[in-house]
C-alpha cells in the first residue's frame, strides 16, 4: 500500500467516526420521529454506505474508487460539521421538531448539490449522485420505525 493510500482510508475511518456519531446525536433530537436511534445502527448505516458506493464504483467504473470514496465521504463530513452547531443551538434554544427536520433537509439538499458537484468534476457517471440518495432512502424506514 502506497502513503496516499493509507492516509486516504485513514481519512475515510476518520470522517466517517464523525459522520457517525454527528448523525446518531442529531438523531437524538429527533425523538418524535427518529426512535431507532442506536449508535451501532447509526455506524452500519456510515460504514455500509462506502460499502455500497464502493461496490457500484468497482462494479461499473472500476476506477478512481479511493479518490472518489474520499469525496464521498467529504460530502458527510461537511454536512455534519454544519450539523455539529445546530446541535449546540438545540441545547440553549427550544426548537421545534419541524424547525429540525427543515434544517436538516436543507443541509441534505446542499450535501447533494455537493455530491453531485464533485462527480461531475472526478468526471464519473451522475448516478453515483442517486445511488448514494437511494441509499439514505432506504434506511429511512429502519431509523423511523
Amino acid at each position: 500500500m502506497t502513503i496516499k493510500i493509507i492516509y486516504q482510508w485513514s481519512y475515510i475511518g476518520i470522517a466517517t467516526l464523525i459522520s457517525t456519531i454527528t448523525l446518531f446525536y442529531y438523531a437524538k433530537e429527533l425523538p418524535e420521529l427518529i426512535t431507532n436511534d442506536k449508535l451501532s445502527i447509526e455506524i452500519v448505516m456510515c460504514a455500509g454506505q462506502l460499502i455500497w458506493q464502493g461496490g457500484i464504483i468497482m462494479l461499473c467504473i472500476k476506477r478512481k474508487i479511493h479518490t472518489y470514496l474520499c469525496h464521498m465521504i467529504t460530502v458527510s463530513l461537511l454536512g455534519s460539521l454544519v450539523l455539529i452547531p445546530l446541535l449546540f443551538l438545540y441545547q440553549v434554544a427550544l426548537i421545534s421538531v419541524e424547525i429540525k427536520v427543515l434544517l436538516f433537509l436543507i443541509v441534505v439538499s446542499l450535501m447533494i448539490i455537493e455530491h453531485a458537484r464533485r462527480v461531475k468534476k472526478l468526471k464519473l457517471p451522475s448516478y453515483l449522485t442517486a445511488t448514494w440518495v437511494l441509499y439514505r432512502l432506504a434506511w429511512l424506514p429502519i431509523l423511523l420505525f
